[in-house]
């Protein structure tokens, strides 16, 4: 006698998930081909989803859709990783009424995510390779230590002129202005209590291991820009 299998199957059935990404969790919503199932928060986590997309709608086809963030691209990188058809928008893409502009909640931008992927209304943004987004992070990166050299620069700057110390003239010229010399007069500089003597060497020790990282990672992206990847084209920051 044939027993009968009461296990849900979803095979073929198109499933749609839009979720609302957060740095501590997520709001999620999920609609069949013609229902809503329902919206709920979860932890940010990509396995958790697909977890629940298996245990929930086994056999289905899945499809999810989030806004371009703070985030990155990892999430879409580990659903795809795990079969699932994943893509990144643009929030100026979202169709969006005017109620929702007024009443904006997380519940709500996960559920008109939802809906629009569903209806084929999203289009997806374009997501740079692995490589590409670790290459540009590099040049960031310079970019960061650059600007963080420029503020211990006017830290020292600010120090020298709060105790009325004087830049000797010899390094008012921008090509004497901060080189080694500029430094070494800076290690020399007095103060009448040693707190003080020891607040500017620490400033100067941090700006010097500035310029030292910023000098190695110059020269990391020199190399990057002489391989085969790079020598026909710019590197896009």
């Amino acid at each position: 006698m044939e027993t009968q299998s009461n296990k849900i199957d979803f095979s073929g059935q198109h499933i749609y998930a839009g979720f609302d990404v957060h740095l501590k969790s997520w709001n999620v919503t999920i609609l069949t081909e013609k229902l809503k199932h329902k919206t709920f928060t979860q932890p940010p986590s990509a396995d958790i989803l697909h977890n629940y997309l298996v245990r929930h709608f086994p056999g289905g086809i899945y499809h999810t859709a989030y806004e371009a963030g703070f985030c990155g691209y990892w999430i879409q990188n580990k659903l795809q990783a795990l079969g699932v058809d994943s893509i990144v928008c643009n929030a100026a893409d979202i169709p969006t009424s005017n109620k929702e502009k007024v009443q904006k909640t997380d519940k709500r931008d996960s559920i008109k995510i939802a809906k629009a992927l569903r209806s084929g209304d999203l289009k997806a943004i374009y997501v740079p390779s692995g490589k590409t987004l670790e290459d540009r992070i590099l040049i960031r990166t310079r970019i960061m230590l650059v600007k963080d050299l420029s503020r211990y620069k006017n830290r020292i700057k600010s120090f020298l002129y709060f105790h009325g110390i004087e830049i000797p003239a010899p390094f008012f010229k921008t090509t004497s202005h901060w080189s080694k010399r500029f430094y070494s007069w800076l290690e020399s500089v007095e103060l009448s209590e040693p707190s003080g003597k020891q607040a500017l060497t620490a400033i100067i020790t941090e700006s010097k291991h500035l310029r030292q990282s910023i000098l190695v990672v110059t020269r990391q992206i020199r190399e990057l820009a002489n391989t085969e990847a790079y020598q026909n084209r710019r590197l896009l920051l």
